[in-house]
């Protein structure tokens, strides 16, 4: 009874990364070479799970104890692996791969040299397979790999501005639990289930971060702005940025240049974001920042902004100045239109007077340009191009 229960375990298990397989395959938001690693991972899981399947039911029957001892080793040999196989495809990180590699590597040594000394695991004369004294040793690899994986995603997420750190938690604890289950009763035979079922929740969440990024800048969409114009309740900072002079530096330099302009300077805004706040590519060269946080001072955030470029400007000389205008948003007042235009207005303002100023060989910073801002009629602002 526990055996058919535990083959239709693992063929629901199988049979659903299979489906996942073909689900990956037809996806035209990702990539051929994350494509491979999720299947990669898919066929590792696939193949422990067969191999866990047969060790299975090869224990307390008639066959080659060598055989059981075959299966059992390919399969504990094989599970810690399965995270280093979609890493890649999460976070490409030189370090941690070679890290991850390496716990692999020593695993698959322990493992193999434990199929002829029994200190991890072994499998006694009646066929019965049983934990070594040091079968810690697997658990701590596997651990180590998992960690790994979620480390990845948890780094993912920084870069594009994912704030589903609580679901990656809740992920990891769903995991730990399906696997501490069987380590405290080895009958309920749901690890492979479990782990198919944590790599449906990674594609699910690494396919959300896609769909709602843009793949130039790694900033959130224009999809993901007008999702969140609609979405606003509560006060807002919002601030418009513009490159100067991008087109001109596209006709220059050529657009690869200009990709790489777009690239640095949204590394520059992420970087400088508050830590819950979002930034948007919301055009060309136009992105926007939202901060859900009344008492941030906008100027003190917007000079760090702006300092930060100058200090970027320093290695990459060629690099344009970027105009900024902020609105704060608040729902009871006014429309969320109303507030972007405003923070377009005093961009276009600043835009207009960092030319002026610079065409006179001058190059003020970002508070003295504030300053004579504040000092210089609304009507008097520049038009926009």
């Amino acid at each position: 009874m526990i055996l058919r229960f535990y083959t239709g375990v693992m063929v629901l298990s199988v049979f659903g990364l299979v489906v996942m397989s073909f689900i990956v395959s037809i996806n035209h938001t990702l990539s051929h070479a994350n494509k491979k690693l999720f299947i990669a991972s898919y066929i590792l899981t696939m193949t422990g799970a067969l191999f866990e399947w047969g060790a299975y039911c090869l224990r307390a029957t008639n066959a080659p104890v060598w055989l059981h001892v075959f299966v059992k080793t390919v399969e504990l040999v094989v599970a810690p692996a399965i995270p280093l196989a979609i890493v890649p495809g999460i976070y490409n990180n030189r370090r941690l791969m070679r890290a991850m590699i390496a716990i692999t590597a020593v695993n698959a040594v322990i493992e193999i040299v434990s199929a002829f000394t029994g200190f991890v695991f072994y499998v006694d004369a009646a066929n019965v397979y049983h934990h070594g004294q040091f079968y810690f040793l697997y658990i701590s690899m596997y651990m180590l790999e998992t960690a790994g994986l979620f480390f990845a995603a948890i780094m993912a997420l920084r870069i594009y501005q994912g704030k589903k750190a609580p679901i990656l938690i809740l992920v990891l604890l769903y995991m730990v639990m399906g696997i501490a289950m069987q380590l405290v009763d080895s009958t309920i035979r749901v690890d492979y289930i479990t782990i198919t079922i944590v790599l449906m929740f990674f594609y699910i969440v690494h396919e959300d971060i896609i769909r709602s990024s843009d793949s130039l800048t790694r900033m959130l969409n224009r999809h993901s702005y007008d999702t969140k114009l609609s979405n606003i309740s509560d006060n807002t900072l919002i601030v418009n940025i513009d490159i100067d002079y991008f087109k001109q530096c596209n006709d220059s330099y050529g657009h690869l240049f200009g990709d790489e302009v777009l690239r640095v300077t949204s590394s520059v805004i992420r970087a400088s974001l508050p830590s819950h706040g979002f930034c948007y590519r919301t055009g060309g060269d136009e992105f926007c920042v939202m901060v859900e946080d009344p008492s941030l001072d906008p100027d003190t955030y917007l000079e760090a902004l702006h300092e930060h470029m100058a200090g970027r400007r320093a290695t990459m000389p060629s690099l344009p100045f970027i105009s900024t205008g902020y609105a704060m948003f608040d729902p009871a007042k006014e429309s969320v239109f109303d507030a972007i235009e405003r923070a377009d207005t005093m961009m276009y303002k600043f835009k207009g007077l960092r030319k002026k100023l610079l065409q006179e060989g001058k190059e003020p910073t970002y508070p003295e340009l504030q300053e004579i801002l504040r000092n210089t009629p609304l009507s008097s602002h520049v038009k926009k191009r």
